[in-house]
């Protein structure tokens, strides 16, 4: 039988309820799991015991200490965080209380871009050209010795935050001008399409991989377009490749015993795969409830289980989508206006929808490519029927959304 700390498990979220319905995974797994839960995302797991809300999640120290007086009354036996800016906090707390799972050495490898590259590159695998940026003088040298197009971003940022593409002095001066990123990292700009493999780790292991390539890119959220994502069935011929790619990335890192990964890298026009990065957690956007649409498998729940109650996990061995049965999704940003309407009804290849906004809410368009106003969940047989359906849903989006005050219109004067 169980102790009472074996059942009780610690859990940072900010994450919505649909991605990590934490009490309905733990139901038959006989461990109890209790929730610091951001204020934004509180009212979704308000009917969740064990939930508790934390004002000033991400900064001041409130989870901490929160998670701290929560493991003196009630030890858990297993730290959970699924989002990127969760995990060096729960490692640091795993250490602390001296419970298993990733700890902050390898948590530090999969969050810091200038570490990760340099131990994959000691592997043999190819990355870009990069450099670390602490002082403007790191940046004119990369510059200088490399030329343009480079790329900076914060070497622990996440969902596209903080990068930028450098294409000619202006872009370089207008950098400087409004301020490095913190932890800045430049590398050269790699010419390709960029693919993804997702999937999970158990008992040190890979047990699950799929591999998918982005519609559009990550920077997307910048100009207003869709971000979207179609997964390569088995019978694609760069699928075996990818995952193949992707085993050789986790071997070069602290691959912890358990974790969800999300790898980013480059096919370019030469056939060379080149690293864009990985992280230690589940890919952004809908990335799991589109690996679900195609083939039942739920990542996060099976990841979930893996850690809390191997005894539940499902004998995966999922590696790719099979043929015929693709999935993806498509997200839309905010435009700087005030959103009117959404359309309705979307078309009967989409599986799942979620909206996030608000009509009659003004926004100041988008600032990350995580924070969306509406997602979908799409179907097709393969990557490229999914791409159409994608393109065909965009059309039906821009029919049927509507927004005042956007700049430049007639009228009430456009947001700032």
């Amino acid at each position: 039988m169980k102790s009472e700390a074996e059942r009780s498990v610690l859990a940072f979220v900010n994450s919505d309820y649909a991605d990590t319905p934490y009490d309905k995974w733990a139901a038959d797994t006989g461990v109890q799991p209790h929730l610091l839960v951001s204020e934004t995302v509180f009212p979704q797991y308000q009917h969740v015991p064990g939930a508790v809300s934390v004002p000033g999640y991400l900064h001041g120290g409130d989870a901490e200490r929160a998670a701290l007086d929560l493991a003196e009354r009630m030890p858990p036996g297993a730290v959970i965080a699924r989002m990127e800016s969760d995990l060096l906090r729960a490692a640091r707390l795993r250490e602390l209380l001296g419970v298993p799972g990733q700890d902050y050495a390898s948590t530090l490898a999969f969050r810091d871009k200038v570490h990760m590259k340099n131990l994959v590159r000691r592997s043999g695998l190819e990355v870009p050209e990069f450099a670390p940026v602490r002082v403007a003088f790191d940046l004119f040298g990369f510059v200088r010795e490399h030329g343009y197009p480079v790329v900076v971003k914060p070497a622990f940022g996440s969902g596209s935050t903080g990068t930028q593409v450098l294409r000619g002095p202006a872009d370089l001066a207008r950098l400087l001008t409004e301020g490095l990123p913190e932890h800045a990292e430049v590398e050269r700009f790699v010419e390709g399409q960029m693919y993804v493999v997702d999937g999970l780790v158990a008992a040190g292991e890979p047990v699950a991989l799929f591999a998918s390539r982005y519609l559009n890119d990550c920077l997307s959220f910048h100009d207003g377009i869709y971000l979207g994502s179609a997964q390569l069935t088995r019978d694609h011929p760069l699928t075996d490749r990818l995952i193949g790619y992707a085993r050789k990335v986790l071997d070069a890192l602290p691959t912890p015993e358990c974790t969800t990964f999300h790898l980013e890298v480059f096919h370019t026009p030469d056939d060379r795969l080149v690293l864009c990065e990985i992280a230690s957690r589940t890919g952004g956007a809908l990335t799991a409830p589109a690996i679900r649409a195609a083939t039942g498998f739920n990542l996060d729940e099976q990841w979930f289980r893996a850690q809390v109650a191997p005894q539940t996990l499902t004998d995966a061995g999922v590696h790719g989508v099979a043929p015929g049965q693709s999935a993806g999704w498509v997200v839309f940003y905010p435009e700087r206006g005030t959103l009117a309407a959404l359309p309705k009804d979307p078309p009967p290849f989409v599986v799942e929808e979620r909206l996030r906004a608000t009509v009659g809410t003004a926004y100041q368009g988008g600032v990350k490519s995580a924070h969306y106003l509406a997602a979908y969940v799409l179907t097709g047989a393969d990557d490229h029927e999914v791409e159409r359906n994608a393109q065909e849903l965009a059309r039906w989006y821009a029919a049927g959304v509507r927004w005042t005050g956007l700049p430049g219109e007639d009228g009430p004067a456009a947001l700032n």
